[in-house]
């Protein structure tokens, strides 16, 4: 195959007439080597043996980018333009302020050599200025004395001493005021350093970059009080802290609780218990600010909560708020400022004052353990997200405290009873015991039990046993000594139960006995009702009392339901029967012959009111009986 030939087509180049002329070479030069300034017949030489040795200049330039030859050209170029563009602004400069000079001269001139002059004028100061308006005149100087001198002297030293004395006056007052800036200033930092050391959280202000600011508030707040606890730390005129509440209210608030009885305050508490008298330091005026800002909350959650508690006899009555206690008393809780609020209780009403202060002490650990279940909830994954934000729940302090008021007030009902039979029983001679246990949601003992088994902090095992359902224990032992009863009273104000129920126990027994054809356990949803099923019980064991071989065993139950006992006659001798009544305040035992109407019939009554009876002489149930039986036999 025949190789391939390549033709050029290109037009054979001409030699450039003007690459030779001198012009050109001059520019070549200015351009490679910056003038002829850097160019030496030794350094000529040199690249000349440089070249010859293979190490030459054109191999070095060869090696630089070309791109970077042409930037440093650009860059010469701009740096010679502008040059010459500072040159020609300063050459115009100076040619503008001698026609300055020429047409002044000119000007002053043209009053003694106007012809002259006008020559060379510019045509500018000779349309706008007249001729010959501006002159000179050589004048002597006033001759000075040397009394004059020596006055002009004595003059300037004093200015000058008054200026030095003026420095020193103004560098004196500078120094005191920097001194007692620095005493204020080191007395603010210290009061800062206080706080900080006691816990508090120092910070800068959100929009105040420059400001410090501390938090005194509850993150877990409601977000209108959350805000409000940050407060500017600023300075006063003597250096000491001066806190900035911003559009708080000047007087610290406080929760006042007080018990009232037909329109007359009974006793009074209130929530905060910080000694505000002497002198306020910082950290006594955060804590009156984070009481007052907890309060404030507290009483806003209150009022919240008591709008959905109508049913249970919770009113609103402008900022108080009313709840039932008992029979003829009530409960108010409202905010005043703390100045103003004073204990104070009756003659007579010291239980009352521990009612009000145990209010007040409840709602703020019961708020406190809100804020604990909103961090736990706040811990959680969140729920899904919705187009709807959810409700902020009510929190339960106003209900659980109704429940251990009202828990208290039944416990008190049924204590009263129980007393009232004891007594009753004790005048005839009988025993009757029980023993109330304490509420079971307050068992200090086993809450430090708990904290000291799962390590959490007392505040919420005491918050989780106050939210727990009130409950008590009573004990019961019947005058048979024989059968134990044992009732619990339940409180609680929250679905499916709204009130107290009782359920009554039979713990133990005999088998034979007439208490034990009832039920084991019975709940009961009334006062009234669990208070006629314990008379009934004690009915019961009272006919098993009467009929036991302790007293002889004349009488025979007849019907137990009722109390009714029957002695059967003996020779010519009539039946007789006997009846038990056991009341709240009285024991009666009424018999008489089964052939008589039952409006002769005798009777004995013991009262437990005033342990008092009914007859001349005071006897006993075993008395009684006695008597009774021998009225038949004989």
């Amino acid at each position: 195959m025949a190789e391939k030939v390549s033709l050029s087509l290109r037009v054979w180049p001409t030699k450039d007439a003007t690459a030779e002329s001198l012009p050109f070479l001059i520019s070549r030069i200015n351009e490679q080597r910056g003038g002829f300034r850097n160019i030496t017949e030794q350094s000529l030489e040199e690249e000349i043996r440089a070249q010859d040795a293979g190490e030459g200049i054109a191999e070095e330039t060869s090696a630089k980018p070309i791109e970077q030859d042409e930037k440093d050209l650009k860059s010469r170029r701009e740096e010679v333009i502008e040059a010459r563009d500072e040159i020609l602004k300063n050459i115009a400069q100076a040619q503008m302020e001698s026609a300055y000079a020429l047409d002044f001269v000119s000007l002053l001139l043209s009053k003694h050599t106007p012809r002259q002059a006008d020559l060379t004028m510019s045509p500018h100061l000779k349309q706008n200025v007249p001729s010959g308006s501006l002159g000179v005149e050589v004048t002597q100087l006033p001759q000075v004395t040397e009394v004059e001198k020596r006055d002009a002297e004595l003059v300037t030293t004093g200015w000058k001493l008054k200026s030095l004395n003026d420095t020193a006056d103004s560098l004196l007052r500078s120094a005191t005021r920097l001194e007692r800036e620095m005493e204020q200033e080191a007395r603010y930092w210290e009061q800062v350093l206080a706080v900080k050391e006691k816990g508090w959280s120092v910070c800068r202000l959100p929009r105040e970059r420059h400001t410090l600011g501390v938090r005194y508030g509850f993150a877990e707040a409601a977000p209108e009080f959350r805000d409000r606890g940050l407060a500017a730390l600023r300075r006063d005129e003597e250096g000491n802290i001066n806190l900035d509440q911003g559009i708080q209210s000047s007087e610290p608030q406080a929760l006042r609780v007080r018990i009232e009885r037909n329109g007359t305050v009974l006793a009074s508490a209130i929530s905060t218990t910080e000694d505000t008298t002497g002198e306020e330091s910082a950290d006594k005026l955060l804590l009156q600010a984070r009481n007052s800002l907890y309060d404030e909350e507290l009483h806003y959650e209150l009022h919240r909560e008591a709008r959905t508690l109508v049913n249970q006899g919770v009113r609103c009555i402008g900022d108080v708020i009313h709840l039932p206690y008992e029979n003829d008393k009530h409960v108010l809780l409202d905010l005043v400022s703390s100045g103003d609020a004073v204990e104070l209780s009756e003659e007579g009403a010291q239980e009352d004052s521990i009612i009000a202060r145990a209010v007040a002490l409840a709602a703020r650990l019961l708020l406190s353990h809100a804020h604990r279940n909103n961090l736990r909830r706040r811990s959680q994954l969140p729920p899904p997200l919705t187009e709807r934000r959810p409700p902020r729940p009510t929190y339960v302090i106003l209900r659980l405290i109704l429940s251990h008021l009202q828990h208290r007030s039944r416990i008190a009902s049924m204590r009263d009873f129980l007393s009232g039979i004891r007594n009753s029983l004790a005048a005839a001679g009988l025993t009757f015991e029980y023993d109330e246990a304490a509420s079971m949601s307050m068992d200090l003992p086993e809450i430090s039990a708990i904290v000291a088994k799962t390590g959490l902090p007392f505040a919420e095992v005491l918050g989780n046993s106050l939210t727990a359902p009130s409950q008590s224990r009573i004990t019961l032992v019947l005058p048979s000594q024989c059968t134990k009863l044992v009732i619990n009273v339940r409180t609680h104000l929250s679905a499916p139960y709204f009130g107290t129920d009782y359920p009554v126990t039979i713990e133990s027994c005999p088998p034979n006995s007439a208490t034990s054809i009832i039920p084991g356990t019975m709940i009961f949803f009334d006062a009234s009702a669990a208070e006629d099923h314990i008379l009934h019980l004690l009915t019961l064991d009272l006919v098993s009392v009467i009929a036991s071989t302790r007293l002889s065993n004349m009488w025979a139950i007849r019907l137990p339901q009722t109390g009714e006992l029957r002695m059967a006659p003996k020779g010519k001798g009539q039946a007789k029967w006997m009846v038990v009544v056991a009341q709240r305040w009285k024991l009666e035992v009424q018999w008489g012959f089964s052939n008589v109407a039952r409006s002769e019939t005798k009777n004995y009554v013991w009262r437990g009111g005033d342990e008092g009876h009914e007859g001349p002489i005071r006897r006993t149930l075993e008395d009684v009986i006695r008597e009774a039986g021998n009225e038949v036999t004989g």
